[in-house]
């Protein structure tokens, strides 16, 4: 199995909190993360970034699977397929399921990556002890979990103290309209933690 830098996993929430209009952003934000120059280019300086898109809610599913993109062609082609990815089923907000499902697809990573990232972007909060059991086990295993809230000013303050692992962060994006620019950032930074810049 060849090397890769980083192997990520993208979960994004499909919950029944998340209107159609703003599943279209998330969607639309992820997508042109990878289209972005800066972005590209950090993913041209290492030996490739493997990458898949799971959606959420009480279950996770497979929007795209994994990818190994390395270099500027690669990752327009992903973003092209995140837009035209499903949805998946709209109920509750199971966070701690959705880790655990994205520890499960780590584990089938097409490379053999330096890091392991799980990027997880949601609305909400979800059952606590759930979440922390999912944290710890990711935190066992060498995963950073780093989280995006949207929504509200104080999005990120209960995935900074539920869902992240040591070495992770977590983000707020406070309104819809500046989604798009955090997940840009968000994908720069997790470029940036496996020396990708």
């Amino acid at each position: 199995m060849s090397a890769c830098a980083l192997a990520l996993v993208l979960l994004l929430d499909a919950s029944a909190s998340i209107f159609p209009a703003e599943w279209q952003l998330q969607a639309e934000g992820h997508a042109a993360a990878f289209e972005d120059a800066a972005v590209q280019r950090a993913i041209t300086r290492g030996p490739g970034v493997a990458v898949i898109a799971l959606s959420f809610s009480d279950e996770a599913r497979e929007m795209v699977p994994w990818r190994i993109l390395r270099g500027a062609a690669d990752a327009e082609a992903f973003a092209t397929a995140l837009r035209e990815a499903p949805r998946g089923a709209v109920a509750g907000t199971d966070i701690g399921g959705a880790i655990f499902a994205a520890l499960d697809a780590l584990a089938s990573a097409p490379c053999a990556p330096e890091e392991e990232v799980i990027d997880l972007v949601t609305d909400g909060e979800s059952a606590e002890a759930r979440t922390h059991q999912a944290r710890a086990y990711a935190e066992a295993q060498g995963v950073r979990v780093n989280a995006l809230g949207a929504g509200t000013e104080d999005a990120g303050d209960w995935l900074r103290e539920h869902a992240i692992t040591p070495g992770g962060f977590a983000m707020a994006a406070p309104d819809w309209a500046s989604f798009a620019a955090a997940i840009r950032r968000k994908v720069t930074l997790e470029l940036a933690q496996a020396g990708l810049r």
